[in-house]
């Protein structure tokens, strides 16, 4: 584990991507075994769902798969962690950030997916960010501050 706590916290956060990854992963195992299946008889009770419908359904999967793939490995990323300890360490430079955070990470090297919507808020020496990521196939929302990501909330 990395000694950085901006590094860490993010850490805890992918834990649930990467337990929505695993779950997506056995879902597309499960359409590619169906869709292997050879069509039904005649006399068979009731016919499972239409190939068409298999076939976009794990479209569906492996796109989200894609994205849960991508997103843990931008989190995986030392850099990532690297940059929020400067901004951390220096309000001038999360000053900078505030106008755009999304080019300014871009700028810095990190490719953010265009559904990543970022507000970052800078008082004196204090700074928070909320990162919401619009995209329907998975939306998350994290709190960011000087100390590092914060726990995500308990669900009702």
């Amino acid at each position: 584990m990395p000694d950085n706590p901006h590094q860490v916290t993010l850490q805890r956060l992918l834990e649930g991507h990467r337990q929505d990854l695993a779950d997506l992963r056995e879902q597309s195992a499960r359409l590619r075994r169906l869709l292997r299946r050879r069509p039904p008889w005649p006399d068979e009770p009731k016919p499972g769902p239409s190939r068409s419908a298999l076939e976009s359904d794990l479209a569906d999967v492996e796109r989200s798969i894609a994205k849960h793939v991508r997103l843990i490995a931008l989190g995986d990323d030392a850099h990532i962690g690297e940059l929020l300890q400067s901004l951390a360490a220096d309000p001038d430079l999360a000053r900078e950030a505030v106008a755009d955070p999304y080019a300014f990470a871009t700028r810095h090297g990190i490719d953010l997916p265009t559904t990543t919507d970022i507000t970052l808020l800078v008082a004196d020496r204090d700074m928070s960010a909320r990162i919401r990521n619009l995209d329907p196939d998975m939306p998350f929302e994290a709190t960011w501050t000087q100390d590092g990501f914060q726990a995500p909330p308990e669900p009702p």
